[in-house]
């Protein structure tokens, strides 16, 4: 008899808890809550044993304040029309910050699967329900807010049959990202070789040789004339230089009544005219008067030093400053 007593004492109490647990509180007037929700990147692919992590901020207005049992409690499976629901909270992280015109909730909800299908079905992170109150209230009255569910779809540990996937293309699958990090990577170095490439072909191929001033024939005589110190040796092999460059640049001996096949290859020579016929007619007189001992070398050298700079700039195609030409050593 006393057992039976016992017995219906913990029914009648487990009546009473389950009743106080689904009693419909009346809902939370608008305005007073706000809510910001992070969900999951992913809606679709989950299987049994995953997990899903929603990132939850709620607001609440003074003089309301939250009844702290009534935050989510982990390990409680809910259920769905009478069956369990196959996702359980598995771990609850909060923090509560309090100001003077309201208080804010900061929860991190961590969901893990425990059900399956042989078919992909749709399933939802579970709604949640907080509960608040007005201190000042004579009556207490408590009033709750639903933390809206979030739909997911779990998939099935392994397919059977055939799947066309065009008769698959959920909804929820959403938009897939591809991580552009490495390939933007390989795109940036893949660019500045393409770049130096470029550079090195036009460089090789340019019609202008003057392209960095390093590969025209001109500008190598002149950095070695320009280095030359006034002597009769010096003056002779200054002369042989820029005769031999001459010849280069023709393909053949450069003269005073051939120069129009100078002039053919590129027409900048022709600002030069002038200084040419100085050029020859000095060359003349080192090597073939027979006085050019009594020449005063350190003006010739001065002069070959500048004329050989001219044909720089006439092989680079550039303005030639005639101004800066030493002149009249031939007279």
């Amino acid at each position: 008899m006393l057992k039976c007593l016992i017995f219906l004492w913990v029914l009648l109490l487990s009546i009473s808890c389950f009743a106080l647990d689904v009693q419909e509180w009346p809902d939370i007037q608008d305005g007073i809550i706000s809510i910001k929700i992070k969900e999951p990147l992913h809606r679709v692919g989950y299987t049994v044993g995953d997990k899903s992590e929603r990132h939850v901020e709620i607001t609440i207005k003074k003089p309301y304040v939250l009844i702290k049992e009534s935050l989510p409690i982990p390990g409680y499976e809910r259920k769905y029309r009478g069956q369990d629901l196959g996702i359980v909270l598995d771990a609850m992280k909060h923090e509560l910050k309090e100001n003077k015109t309201s208080s804010a909730l900061i929860m991190d909800l961590t969901y893990q699967i425990f059900t399956n299908n042989v078919v992909a079905k749709p399933a939802f992170l579970p709604a949640e329900y907080i509960r608040v109150l007005n201190p000042n209230d004579p009556q207490k009255k408590v009033f709750k807010y639903r933390i809206p569910e979030y739909q997911i779809v779990i998939s099935p540990l392994s397919i059977f049959g055939a799947i066309k996937i065009e008769q698959d293309m959920s909804p929820l699958r959403g938009v897939f990202f591809i991580d552009e990090k490495n390939p933007m990577k390989t795109l940036k170095i893949s660019g500045i070789i393409a770049l130096l490439s470029l550079f090195g072909l036009v460089y090789i191929y340019s019609q202008y040789a003057w392209l960095l001033g390093v590969r025209g024939i001109f500008a190598r005589t002149h950095r070695s004339i320009n280095k030359m110190k006034a002597t009769p040796a010096s003056t002779e092999k200054a002369i042989t230089d820029m005769h031999h460059a001459f010849d280069l640049v023709i393909g053949k001996t450069l003269f005073s009544d051939n120069r129009h096949d100078l002039f053919a290859k590129n027409p900048s020579f022709k600002n030069i005219d002038i200084e040419l016929d100085e050029f020859f007619k000095l060359s003349t007189l080192v090597f073939f008067n027979t006085s050019n001992k009594q020449c005063d070398h350190s003006e010739i050298l001065k002069w070959l030093k500048v004329f050989s700079r001219h044909c720089r700039d006439c092989e680079r195609k550039l303005i030639v400053d005639k101004k800066s030409l030493v002149s009249g050593l031939t007279k």
